[in-house]
């Protein structure tokens, strides 16, 4: 494009095309090494003003002078290279290709993988013409046409490889993380509309098949195993759960998961075995099962604690369990936590008890609900009734499932809420033989109540993503003071639903174990004021002294042992250093025989321990309304008490419930379904455990399709109304 007059160092020019422009003013000037690419690019903006030239020349001259002054900078004084600073290098790089017979150097998009060849200039003005047309540019800039979806916080930026242009590998693997996680059939990859779709995202993309895509799953899987088998090796401690399971097939699996506290004093737990379980299942299957799952990961010796449902055969598990460990000097605890009896299947247990009193009521609950969501038209006239008799109908019927006893209390929740709806729909409809008499409505409300306390502690001993150990003397004692009010009740009938459930809980929790009180003891809130608050209210006033100091007595010594283990370890450690560091001289050695002399002298220990000095200072109070994390609080101070950390680190890591790995029968039920029974045990294991591990790595919630539909499949009802119906 040609120039107008222009002034530049005092002589006057005109009529210059602007590359002879250019190439005059970086070439002419004398430019020293240390010529910034800032002032460079302001110099030719400076340019662009005076000859009045277009925003698109102004932005071709700035890449421009960038590149004269990468090459002149190149040719100059010791020939250090300068990184090329034009904005096509972030989406261009540098290739080998043949032609003509020789292997000659093209620049090759990211992108759309298409090539040019180098400028003789070095200019990338080429390549900036080109990123201006690639299509796939255009997406990635969510240009006018496409949507721009943004990655939220808690999104893993590095699976997202948007600016490193097309890679089929990372893609595959993508996408065998999106089979597992979400528990998709291998054929997956073989949809139609997913081909489609995968295509017009990248025409580079490639159709794979469902044998390529197994293959892909396993090699994902593997890596993650040995992703996980370094991280379990570096833990001190891990604790256990683990349960049974019949698949669809009536082939008999045990679920092994591992709980533990990563270096970032978070809580973590992973699947380490979802395994066939040969019949009959004996405690030495299960033990058998269990230990050969633990050598297989080289975590044998690693084992502090297992979590396992109350019957005969689990117990008989971890007797055997725990005398393999003894015999080998690797127990824990010496033991003394080593069986956890899973707390929620014993409330279980205590609420069935209770839940019998009301069986009659439940059966014509139940059977209502069933009758109505049978016709779309009784809902529709349920729910006109309830909204003449001014009742919301924003919540939905419920059908409870009868082994989930949290699900019978929203059933019972829904039924109180629609009570007089009920009783308007039995006058209306002859056909409705399950309405409850006013006796029953009110024993209905009465276990209603009563339950209220049993799920708050359930939903709370079921976490696995923070400490459930120390909140259970509190909780527990929630619901012993919910059952003697209704044990010492005048009212006849809580009286008599309380009885079973009081000799239930008795049988199991008459002695409160010493893991949960010290655990208690270990929460810098509670301290030693939560047992002696709660064995005041569980206990005979003149037990209640004797209980608590049994309780510190055995804090104490688990102390001393960690103690004399944390001081060990650490001798040893120096002893390998000094050794290390070479042969001492004869200085050293006269300064190692003073330094025993001084040690064998008797001194007179006067120093607190890290108990005593945890136990003297003042509680940790909590502001209202806001969260406290037990274990961050430990992370802050484990300088200061490196061996209590460390005591608390493994206390808090075990479970007091069997949920997680309950929840891992409901992945099972899912891979192995009515069309994928086909599936062989290792295979069935490998989707199971790489699901929760993806899962597990990934800051997001991911849920199955099943997963979604599941939660209100069977369990709730909307209630149309006639809008509804009208639309």
């Amino acid at each position: 494009m040609p120039c107008s007059i222009l002034t530049c160092s005092s002589i006057t020019y005109c009529s210059f095309d602007k590359d002879v422009l250019l190439r005059y003013y970086f070439v002419g000037t004398k430019m020293s090494s240390n010529v910034e690419s800032v002032q460079l690019n302001e110099e030719a903006n400076d340019m662009a003003d005076l000859v009045e030239l277009s925003d698109e020349d102004n932005v071709q001259i700035n890449e421009e002078a960038n590149d004269m002054a990468d090459e002149i900078l190149d040719n100059e004084g010791d020939g250090s290279k300068r990184k090329s600073s034009s904005g096509a290098w972030s989406h261009f790089t540098t290739v080998e290709v043949q032609e003509n017979g020789k292997m000659v150097k093209k620049h090759e998009c990211m992108h759309c993988k298409k090539k040019y060849a180098p400028q003789s200039s070095r200019t990338t003005t080429h390549l900036l013409r080109h990123l201006k047309k690639c299509v796939f540019v255009k997406r990635l800039k969510g240009t006018k046409g496409f949507i721009n979806f943004q990655l939220s916080d808690n999104e893993n930026a590095s699976e997202f490889n948007a600016m490193g242009g097309y890679d089929q590998m990372k893609c595959r693997e993508l996408i065998a993380k999106l089979i597992i996680a979400h528990e998709l059939p291998f054929s997956f990859v073989e949809y139609h509309w997913f081909n489609i779709l995968m295509k017009y995202n990248n025409p580079l993309y490639q159709k794979v098949s469902r044998a390529t895509i197994r293959k892909d799953c396993i090699k994902v899987v593997e890596l993650e195993r040995e992703k996980l088998k370094k991280v379990l090796k570096k833990v001190d401690m891990i604790s256990l759960s683990s349960d049974c399971w019949t698949s669809n097939q009536t082939i008999g699996y045990m679920c092994l998961t591992a709980h533990y506290i990563g270096s970032n004093w978070k809580m973590q737990k992973r699947i380490i075995g979802f395994n066939e379980l040969a019949p009959p299942h004996s405690g030495e299957v299960i033990s058998d099962a269990i230990l050969e799952c633990l050598i297989k990961w080289g975590i044998q010796d690693n084992i502090g604690t297992i979590t396992l449902d109350n019957a005969s055969s689990n117990d008989r598990a971890a007797s055997i369990l725990k005398n393999t460990f003894q015999g080998k000097g690797k127990l824990h605890f010496e033991g003394m936590f080593f069986h956890v009896r899973c707390c929620a299947h014993i409330l279980n247990l205590v609420v069935q008890d209770g839940l019998g009193t009301i069986d009659c009521c439940l059966v014509k609950i139940r059977e209502g609900v069933k009758y109505l969501r049978k016709s779309p038209g009784r809902l529709l006239k349920f729910g006109e009734i309830a909204i003449t008799l001014g009742i919301p109908t924003r919540r939905s019927l419920c059908i409870d499932v009868k082994t989930r006893w949290n699900s019978t209390h929203r059933m019972l929740e829904s039924a109180m809420h629609y009570k007089l709806a009920y009783q308007g729909y039995a006058l209306r409809d002859s056909n409705f033989e399950w309405s409850l008499t006013d006796d029953e409505w009110n024993r209905a409300q009465k276990v209603c109540k009563v339950l209220e306390v049993f799920l708050d502690a359930t939903n709370l001993f079921s976490g696995t993503s923070y400490p459930t150990t120390n909140l259970f003397l509190v909780e527990i004692f929630k619901v012993k003071k919910e059952i003697s009010s209704c044990y010492i009740s005048n009212d006849g009938f809580l009286k008599k639903m309380s009885e079973p459930m009081f000799k239930k809980f008795e049988k199991y929790w008459g002695e409160i174990g010493v893991l949960m009180a010290i655990a208690s003891i270990l929460d810098p809130r509670f301290k030693k004021v939560s047992i002696s608050w709660t064995f005041g209210k569980l206990y005979p006033s003149n037990e209640v002294d004797d209980r608590v100091e049994d309780v510190i007595n055995r804090l104490q010594s688990l102390y001393v042992k960690y103690s004399t283990a944390f001081h060990m370890a650490r001798a040893s450690k120096n002893n390998m250093m000094s050794t290390s560091s070479g042969a001492p001289d004869v200085r050293d050695r006269i300064e190692d025989d003073f330094y025993a002399f001084l040690k064998s002298r008797p001194v007179e220990n006067t120093q607190k321990s890290e108990v005593e000095v945890y136990l003297d200072e003042p509680n940790y109070i909590v502001l209202e309304n806001k969260e406290f994390d037990v274990l961050s609080w430990w992370s802050q101070n484990s300088s200061k008490f490196p061996v209590l950390s460390k005591m608390a680190r493994n206390i808090f890591s075990i479970p007091i419930t069997t949920v997680a790995s309950e929840s891992a029968f409901s992945a099972g039920g899912r891979i192995l379904d009515d069309y994928r029974s086909s599936l062989t045990k290792d295979m069935v294991e490998l989707l199971v455990c790489g699901g929760d591990w993806i899962k597990a790595t990934s800051k997001t919630t991911i849920q199955t399709l099943q997963q979604l539909a599941m939660e209100e499949e069977n369990l709730e009802v909307p209630i149309p109304t006639s809008d509804d119906a009208f639309n």
